[in-house]
């Protein structure tokens, strides 16, 4: 499975929608700037998983 170089790994996006989750938590609406940027990261990053475990279900089947 090859990926663009910008592309993250699975785990990297996992860990990356963890501490996107953990900021929003804390900043709360203070910085609801922020906080959205970080949710639009996190529904990014959840598309290229999606993706890709679509992926690894069509090849395993």
């Amino acid at each position: 499975m090859t990926h663009s170089p910008d592309t993250p790994s699975f785990l990297a996006a996992v860990k990356r929608i963890e501490a996107l989750t953990q900021e929003i938590r804390r900043d709360g609406l203070a910085a609801f700037e922020k906080a959205e940027a970080a949710y639009a990261e996190v529904q990014d990053l959840r598309a290229v998983l999606n993706a890709r475990i679509s992926e690894l279900r069509r090849r395993s089947a």
